[in-house]
């Protein structure tokens, strides 16, 4: 199965996942916002993630849904954010920076004109299979975690955040979305326990396809 992370980079939230998966030694995707990565306050992280064989895939740069309809303003959306991306890796000094493969739309929305501009941007729409609203205010990593340990199954997407859209309120302490490092050290562990590891994304997919025709699940949840 796959760790996903949607809404960041976002300071030392995002830093906080990424010091909870090198210790569980899993990789994960990180479907960061370009407005989020232009501010260029994140890209030591950016940096980071392609240093510890993460991969980065693209959230769009607004977060927006009415893009979503217009196939001209999502293509924007996509260009923006695989450009704020390519800029942050050059301003880290990146060596041979990764192409990125995947996008995922803000909420999950595919619609006909995200397809076609994703397409003809060369990348994947990837969804998810698991979403449990770990962004939810109150709720509590012990709690996440078993919600996520009742539903999953082999070859599960998780998506978890480590960002609230492209309100990044987390600098050198993670205050918006603390749960997300708490939640990998307790799945990740019980995953292992039953079995069931953690791979790369693209690894998941090619073993996937080979067994359902999609990993794309229509979903209603940030």
């Amino acid at each position: 199965m796959a760790l996903t992370f949607d809404d960041g980079p976002n300071g030392r939230c995002t830093e906080a996942v990424l010091d909870a998966l090198a210790e569980q030694r899993v990789r994960g995707t990180f479907f960061v916002l370009g407005a989020n990565v232009a501010t260029g306050r994140n890209d030591t992280l950016l940096a980071r993630m392609v240093r510890e064989g993460h991969t980065v895939g693209i959230h769009g740069h607004s977060h927006r849904v009415r893009p979503l309809f217009r196939e001209p303003l999502v293509a924007g959306e996509i260009r923006a954010a695989l450009d704020d991306v390519d800029r942050a890796f050059r301003r880290a000094g990146v060596p041979d920076p990764p192409q990125v493969m995947f996008f995922r739309p803000p909420f999950g929305v595919v619609t006909g004109p995200t397809a076609r501009a994703t397409a003809a941007a060369g990348l994947a729409v990837v969804e998810w299979t698991i979403s449990v609203g770990d962004w939810q205010a109150g709720r509590h990593a012990d709690e996440v975690a078993g919600a996520i340990l009742a539903r999953v199954r082999p070859g599960d997407v998780i998506v978890l955040h480590d960002g609230d859209g492209t309100r990044q309120r987390s600098g050198e302490r993670c205050v918006d979305r603390p749960l997300a490092a708490e939640i990998v050290r307790r799945l990740v562990p019980a995953l292992a326990a039953r079995g069931l590891g953690v791979a790369p994304l693209a690894e998941l997919l090619g073993t996937v396809a080979r067994d359902s025709p999609s990993v794309r699940v229509a979903t209603r949840t940030r």
